[in-house]
């Protein structure tokens, strides 16, 4: 439950998903008037208007649902994307499943031409799959429109290629290369004009207008970076609404990437994945499974590799969706923009978390070991300002860590979050710290973990968080017992404990923890703190 929707994050999902201007509340009178005396009565503009009227909505999913699936399985995700559609996403849905190329010779993809009995074999099985699919959606009360030709073309053989977008995507035993998108075509536009769910499978068209079967992630790859392109036509007036994609969702019936590197991340699967930083490690982890069928684990690279191209072309603000799990996940992401389960807590259900992975073309992670030379502190004092909303004794704080830093972990080049780490106890700067009965045992110590407000809310505390559990298999911090954020410790700590006589709590997690509570508490509570207080800050106002 720790990552259902908040009241903020409601807030936020309303404040997105209004209906455009043109079709708010306004009587035909005013309407008519606005149109009729516009200072532009062009046809042209005339044509905009109506258009942007008739444009159902500005939110948009890319969609890849990944079959076989069973009866039930297929009604449950028609019934999704119906309910998508009333809370305002509208779903572009390509269809793909592995037993569509099963039962085939070695050299079928190199032998793809239009009358084979193999190709054909694969077109009749990808058509009867779209007629299920869009039947179903139709059962559920929305409506859909099964789109098999007119979308893309075979690159190899069309003679138009300098005015397509086209993209090289090199997948395994196939022979086609590019995937591009048809010159002028606006079907997909027509479906969402029509509040219809456009149903496509991977159909490319020769120049001699064969038919011919590809790879779907070849198809979304090109399908990502033709939706991505469309913002600019939005801008500049071109009748309709963007096209740009808010959400890139694979519903599979194997759920999300498995988690083999665990380093003090519990649960089966990857439930957030930072691109940038975890693209070389996933790959590495799949190319070396021995737990899953070696074409399940190529499966997964090949999705791997469509969701990374396919983000690179999409803005930073869209994010991937991996899930077997379709309703109250794509819902709950469609609202909160994060994973219905955090990789970083602990406790959880390994058969729940199994479901779904929230992928992000994501941050560079920079981490700075044992000093903070390289780093901007003014910015990094920015960042903690903002971040806890008090002004911080810089002089004092960086005096303090100085000599005690083991590690800064940042998130961004733009500062979007940190999580400063400092040796404590122990013999520190060649003083050991004792108190009455012995000498403090040495501890990583958190002693500031932020994340910019402008970046809270997609995933960069869980990056941060991932990355200390890599580094530190033990770590103590302290936290006001009245601060908010606690909820969000106590998901991810193993034990904790009040210091008494004061208004701090003391988090642990790692297996050291129990052993070491005292000296955690006498560690926190030497701490001075680092913030000016309050009544300072009013005088100096």
């Amino acid at each position: 439950m720790g990552t259902l929707p908040s009241p903020r994050e409601a807030r936020q999902f309303l404040s997105r998903f209004t209906l455009p201007a043109p079709v708010q509340k306004t009587s035909l009178t005013s309407s008519t008037h606005l149109a009729v005396s516009g200072t532009d009565s062009s046809p042209s503009s005339n044509k905009t208007f109506v258009d942007s009227l008739l444009w159902p909505t500005d939110h948009v999913a890319l969609i890849k649902l990944e079959g076989p699936f069973e009866h039930d399985n297929l009604i449950a995700i028609a019934n999704t994307l119906v309910q998508l559609q009333r809370l305002g996403l509208m779903s572009v849905v390509m269809l793909d499943n592995q037993t569509w190329w099963r039962h085939q010779s070695p050299h079928l993809n190199d032998a793809l031409v239009s009358g084979s009995d193999q190709s054909a074999e694969i077109r009749r099985r990808m058509m009867n799959d779209m007629a299920d699919v869009v039947e179903e959606i139709e059962r559920s009360g929305g409506r859909a429109r099964p789109i098999y030709d007119g979308v893309f073309e075979d690159a190899k053989t069309s003679p138009q290629q300098s005015h397509v977008i086209s993209e090289r995507i090199v997948v395994a035993d196939t022979a086609v290369d590019h995937v591009l998108i048809r010159p002028g075509s606006r079907i997909i536009e027509s479906c969402l004009k029509l509040r219809q769910i456009p149903v496509m499978i991977p159909m490319a068209t020769t120049a001699h207008s064969h038919r011919l079967p590809v790879q779907s992630n070849k198809a979304l790859v090109a399908l990502a970076k033709y939706m991505g392109s469309t913002v600019n036509e939005a801008s500049q007036g071109a009748g309709h609404g963007s096209l740009v994609p808010m959400r890139l969702i694979v519903i599979n019936t194997s759920g999300g990437f498995p988690l083999t590197r665990a380093k003090g991340i519990s649960g089966p699967t990857h439930c957030f994945v930072n691109l940038k930083d975890e693209y070389d490690a996933i790959t590495d982890d799949l190319a070396n499974m021995n737990h899953i069928p070696e074409e399940l684990a190529k499966s997964y690279r090949s999705d791997l590799d469509m969701i990374r191209d396919c983000l690179a072309y999409l803005p930073p603000s869209c994010s991937a969706l991996v899930t077997s799990s379709p309703s109250l996940t794509l819902i709950t992401n469609l609202i909160t923009d994060k994973p219905l389960f955090s990789s970083t807590m602990r406790g959880q259900d390994p058969k729940v978390m199994l479901a779904t992975t929230v992928l992000r073309n994501g941050l560079d992670i920079f981490t700075f070991q044992n000093n903070l030379q390289g780093m901007d502190l003014k910015r990094l004092q920015s960042l903690l300002e903002t971040s806890f909303g008090k002004s911080l004794d810089a002089d004092g704080f960086y005096a303090r860590i100085q000599d005690r830093i083991e590690a800064v972990i940042l998130a961004g080049e733009d500062y979007m979050g940190a999580a400063i780490v400092t040796r404590e106890g122990g013999d520190v700067s060649g003083k050991g710290e004792k108190t009455e009965t012995h000498t403090l045992a040495s501890v990583a110590y958190l002693d500031k973990f932020s994340v910019a407000p402008k970046s809270q809310g997609i995933g960069v505390a869980d990056i941060l968080w991932k990355k200390l559990t890599d580094q530190f298999p033990d770590l103590v911090w302290r936290s006001r017992s009245d601060n908010p954020v606690n909820k969000w410790y106590f998901d991810r700590a193993d034990g904790h404990i009040k210091i008494p006589g004061t208004n701090w709590t003391v988090f642990w997690y790692g297996p050291k923890g129990l052993g070491l509570m005292s000296d955690y508490i006498e560690i926190c509570r030497g701490i001075p703190a680092s913030f000016l207080p309050k009544p300072l800050l009013e005088i100096q106002k």
